[in-house]
């Protein structure tokens, strides 16, 4: 009934997310908070690139234009760009008015007479050149020529090249555009279906039966890595189950046991789930799916109550014989993930709650609901001799040859370990990525083809409000002048480059003279040109209005052209507007952090990408390991107070300790670097090997009792060892840092806690026998 409860409230009230956010360790200094915001949405995290292949530059060209207003007509898209230039008209009037505003050329010399009479001259030159027609076209209203220098220098710092009046790779055999997705990039769900548009838009083409599409870009790659991800982990977790169930077959030849044998994982999932739900208000799908590992040992609980079955003694019984254990087991497991709620990664503590609740969910239908499912009578073969074997001359060793074995294993651990000190970890977050190198070169093509900024240096303003950040971006501009002069960077790109601040705009506006002053320069500077007279009343007007018209604002730009231009650069998240300056083409970065470390700014932050990252997971790290430590309080805490004595508290902690030694010397020794994921591995074999130890452990004088526990450790361990064993062939790093970890750290504490755990015989305690 309670199954059917929880499963009742997961359909009604349960929430999934996808987002990668909360599994994204917190920023300890001003940087990574930085990074970190960016990182979790951004323009840089919502972008897709695009690119056209095949058939004909004129087939191209169409199909970019085509394709960009599909995806226009997309509510899924907030801009589209190929390329092409094309004001509409009321674009045009709102920035053709905005002109000596957002003009860097306006200052007051414009509007003298010997400023006049220059532009003027220059314009009738222009007239007669190949842009006669456009000069021709805004002359009467805008003499001085300030929109179109606007225009002008609004080109992008590092624009891509153009034919046929779109973007097109170097080579002309790409067309080349760049969406911006209205959801965040890491809204997983949410970039499936962009992604899908995508393709759907672009099968819909009349031209694309001879076109391929090429996609990239932050969200693209983040949706391809989860479906990398989700295929293998499908395809190695089929065969895995596929094992575990010929395996349990073969073990207890019983269909109705190995359909029993699910129930407790299947609670305790249910229960995980259902608890982090009520906890948090929503699941990630990464708890859910590293949660399951974690539960990996809930798997075994039915296979001590099945092993230790008897003809004729009820299930229950059998069950409250080894009662006493598995619940001592099932707390101090559970107990070593309370650990995981001490930290303030959200991530991390929905992995605690999902295994402390589904543990406990799992023990609970092992002890209450299996006995009373199981068929009477049942009782499995025990066949393990060559094993009773092993197990009974492991038994009967002299405490000094299990100590020396102990230590020497330890001693040789240690060593390894400390041979490879310098290489342990793996900070490097690109070396956790599932994606193939083809899609990695891809994503950096289209970059270069389009010459996107590298957003590996950047810089980051940050204020209350959008006057401020741009404020303090002018400011940079003239700062960065010094770096720039010094060859340390070759440019950058700003918002304040397209939209100044109001002071700016304000000072700007001060340099056009009242309209009667304004006219008599005019007609000064006319002298001797050969325009009639009143031509240039337009100019007199719009120059008067403009200088009324309220300072332009990020809102007011919306849908214009100088939105395309700024939106990606000028942002509001979270109750703070940030401005992202990208640094091109940075030869110094360690000279340029040096120099923005001792020229500091308000709200200013330069941003290494690819160093912060990594100092971040170093902290990060650090602080993962420092939490274990106290998992590791937590566990000895409910063993003392399980076993109450010392000696048998050392007897279940030594065979745990050396075999996570033993684990992770073996892991470094095959040239692994240790992730976070190791580490949850590492914790799931800290829940068996606790198991294991407990079990041979247990006072157990006849031979029968110890051949049921080894028949029923020997299954846990085989189950476990060939699951995990089939995810550490797997190619992605993930799966196989989970599949190698568990299955070396199992196949090591199964032996570890049948030599060390056992109690030996009397007569072998000093190493003597006696007749």
């Amino acid at each position: 009934m309670l199954c059917v409860a929880g499963a009742f409230y997961l359909a009604s009230h349960a929430r999934f997310a996808t987002s990668l956010a909360s599994f994204m360790p917190p920023g300890k200094t001003q940087a990574q908070r930085l990074m970190l915001t960016q990182m979790q949405d951004s323009p840089a995290t919502r972008a897709v690139l695009i690119g056209i292949s095949g058939g004909t530059p004129l087939q191209r060209a169409a199909a970019s234009q085509a394709y960009a207003h599909a995806l226009k007509a997309s509510d899924q898209f907030v801009r589209v760009a190929n390329g092409a230039f094309k004001l509409d008209a009321s674009d045009d009037n709102r920035l053709f008015a905005w002109r000596y505003l957002l003009s860097p050329a306006v200052k007051p010399a414009d509007f003298t007479v010997d400023g006049l009479h220059t532009a003027l001259k220059r314009q009738l030159d222009a007239l007669n050149s190949p842009l006669g027609m456009l000069t021709q076209r805004y002359l009467a209203a805008d003499p001085t020529g300030s929109y179109l220098t606007m225009l002008s220098a609004w080109k992008p710092a590092q624009a891509p090249k153009r034919q046929a009046g779109i973007w097109v790779s170097p080579d002309g055999r790409i067309a080349l555009l760049l969406a911006q997705t209205r959801a965040p990039g890491l809204d997983l769900d949410a970039m499936q279906q962009v992604v899908k548009t995508l393709h759907r838009r672009f099968d819909a083409l009349p031209q694309a039966r001879d076109l391929r599409l090429i996609l990239s870009g932050t969200p693209v790659i983040a949706v391809h890595s989860r479906d990398i991800i989700k295929a293998d982990a499908q395809a190695f977790s089929g065969a895995a189950s596929l094992a575990l169930m010929l395996l349990l077959l073969l073990a207890y030849r019983s269909l109705r046991l190995l359909v029993l044998a699910a129930l407790p994982l299947l609670s305790a999932v249910l229960a995980g789930t259902v608890a982090v739900n009520l906890g948090f208000g929503e699941v990630q799908g990464i708890t859910l799916a590293f949660g399951s590992t974690l539960l990996g040992v809930a798997v075994d609980y039915p296979m001590h109550l099945f092993s230790h079955l008897d003809r004729n003694t009820p299930a229950r019984h059998s069950l409250a014989h080894i009662w006493p254990t598995l619940r001592l087991g099932v707390l101090t497991t559970a107990a070593g993930y309370v650990g995981l709620l001490g930290t303030h990664f959200t991530g991390l503590m929905q992995l605690g709650v999902f295994a402390i609740a589904g543990l406990l969910a799992a023990a609970a239908v092992t002890r209450w609901v299996l006995p009373q499912l199981l068929p009477p009578g049942y009782a499995p073969v025990l066949r393990l001799h060559t094993l009773v074997r092993i197990s009974e001359a492991a038994r009967r060793m002299p405490i000094g040859t299990k100590s020396g074995l102990a230590l020497a294993l330890a001693l040789i651990s240690l060593g390894s370990l400390w041979l490879h000190r310098g290489h342990l970890w793996e900070d490097n977050l690109a070396a956790l990525s599932p994606v193939s190198p083809a899609s990695l070169a891809t994503d950096r093509r289209l970059r270069a083809d389009l010459n996107a900024p590298d957003v590996g240096q950047l810089v980051i303003i940050e204020a209350r409000d959008a006057q401020t950040v741009l404020a303090r971006s002018q400011a940079l501009a003239h700062a960065l002048k010094v770096p720039l002069a010094r060859g340390w960077l070759r440019g950058d790109e700003m918002a304040a480059r397209y939209l100044p601040d109001i002071t700016v705009q304000q000072r700007r506006q001060a340099a056009i003279p009242p309209a009667p002053v304004l006219a008599e320069r005019l007609q000064r500077a006319l002298v001797g040109l050969p325009f009639r007279p009143g031509v240039f009343q337009p100019f007199l007007e719009s120059a008067e209005a403009a200088r009324h018209l309220s300072p332009v604002t990020p809102a007011d730009a919306r849908g214009t052209l100088l939105s395309a231009r700024i939106d990606n650069l000028l942002y509001k998240q979270g109750g703070h507007w940030y401005a992202l300056v990208p640094l091109i083409g940075v030869s110094a970065p360690q000279t340029l952090a040096h120099w923005f470390a001792t020229h500091p700014a308000p709200g200013v932050t330069y941003l290494d990408t690819h160093a912060e990252s990594t100092r971040l997971m170093h902290s990060f790290r650090e602080q993962t390991v420092g939490q274990l430590g106290m998992v590791a309080a937590t566990i000895l805490l409910v063993l003392f107070i399980g076993l109450r004595r010392p000696r048998e508290v050392a007897r279940v902690l030594v065979p745990l300790a050396l075999a996570e030694l033993i684990d992770l010397a073996v892991l470094v020794t095959l040239g692994e670097r240790l992730t976070l994921f190791h580490l949850i591995a590492l914790l799931m074999v800290a829940g068996i090997s606790i198991d294991y130890a407990l079990f041979f452990a247990r006072p157990a004088p006849d031979p029968l009792s110890r051949k049921r526990t080894l028949h029923a450790l020997t299954l846990c361990a085989a189950s476990t060892i060939g699951v995990f064993g089939i995810l550490a062939l797997s190619s992605l790093p993930v799966l196989r840092a989970l599949g190698l970890t568990a299955a070396i750290g199992v196949g090591t504490a199964y032996p570890l806690a049948m030599m060390l755990a056992q109690r030996n015989s009397p007569q072998t305690a000093t190493g003597r026998t006696t007749s």
